[in-house]
């Protein structure tokens, strides 16, 4: 029988008494299943995995992606996306070092955007005793069930763009910003006109609607969320700027301290997640798989 310890006010949990590193029955699957859904981020502690046990499991709850970025992928594991500050021989990154930046959710700029992610832990920077790092979620459904009758109202028939193109712009801006402080920034691998042509803009319903709990949730943020769609530019920046503000709000988050070990795991459609840059040039390694969630009702491409 699983443990769940509840974390933050509004959602996340700590799940114990299980072995990820060994397959789960179908019983104690559905226990893990449950306690996510409900949850919206769970950890589960002092984990030993491999990276095919890591995809053996993460896979049981859907068709795996492979990112965008293939540089960034494990060797011989393409489901893993790596997050990492480490070099390789040339200077350049490993993997992703510029994840997080801004708040976000995986992939909700594809036509299936992302359900679920899995993050686990290989190697985790250390300061005077204290690990860094940090990385903070916030859900956007606790968001959404908190706004005004009349906002839900406004709200329901609105869509907003998300762009991976403009997302590689202000990761770009936010680059060059660093540099200016004197802050490392490792040379990324630019997107390749074919990755981006692979990741067409999408307009999506602000509000969506979770396709396991039918709970609904804002669907937008900074990271990828360009502009309003068919709303003029000062008003519809008015109006995400208000929503950006209103999920971020300290009673819908919640904040991860890493250790070696953690498999963390997201709901991409309930929350959002932002991490902390505070270690460089401490290494920290990381490997992500992500989990293919449904085409979201009432988008299309935008060519």
């Amino acid at each position: 029988m699983i443990q769940v310890t509840r974390l933050g006010r509004h959602f996340a949990a700590r799940i114990t008494g299980v072995d990820l590193s060994k397959p789960l029955d179908d019983d104690t699957f559905e226990q893990v299943r449950k306690a996510f859904f409900d949850n919206e981020v769970v950890v589960f502690p002092g984990q030993k995995l491999t990276p095919a046990q890591q995809i053996a499991f993460t896979q049981r709850f859907g068709t795996l992606e492979h990112h965008v970025r293939k540089e960034a992928q494990l060797a011989d594991h393409p489901e893993i996306f790596i997050l990492s500050n480490k070099l390789n021989a040339n200077g350049k990154a490993i993997g992703a070092q510029d994840a997080g930046r801004f708040w976000h959710s995986d992939l909700s700029y594809k036509t299936q955007p992302s359900l679920l992610s899995a993050l686990y832990a290989v190697e985790i920077p250390v300061k005077d005793g204290k690990p860094l790092g940090d990385t903070h979620f916030a859900s956007t459904t606790a968001a959404y069930a908190a706004l005004p009758e009349a906002m839900k109202q406004k709200l329901a028939s609105l869509k907003n763009i998300h762009s991976y193109r403009d997302y590689r712009l202000k990761n770009y801006a936010a680059q060059q910003e660093d540099e200016r402080r004197g802050i490392r920034t490792v040379q990324e691998h630019a997107p390749t006109p074919e990755q981006l042509a692979s990741v067409p803009d999408m307009a999506t319903p602000v509000v969506r609607v979770h396709p396991v709990t039918g709970r609904k949730g804002l669907f937008v943020n900074e990271g990828h969320t360009s502009h309003m769609y068919g709303m003029p530019e000062a008003e519809g920046d008015a109006l995400l700027r208000q929503l950006y503000d209103h999920i971020i709000q300290p009673e819908f988050i919640y904040s991860h301290h890493w250790a070696p070990g953690d498999l963390l795991m997201w709901d991409n459609v309930a929350v959002q997640h932002k991490a902390t840059f505070d270690y460089d040039p401490l290494p920290r390694l990381l490997y992500r798989t992500t989990v293919r969630g449904p085409a979201v009702a009432d988008s299309m491409v935008l060519q």
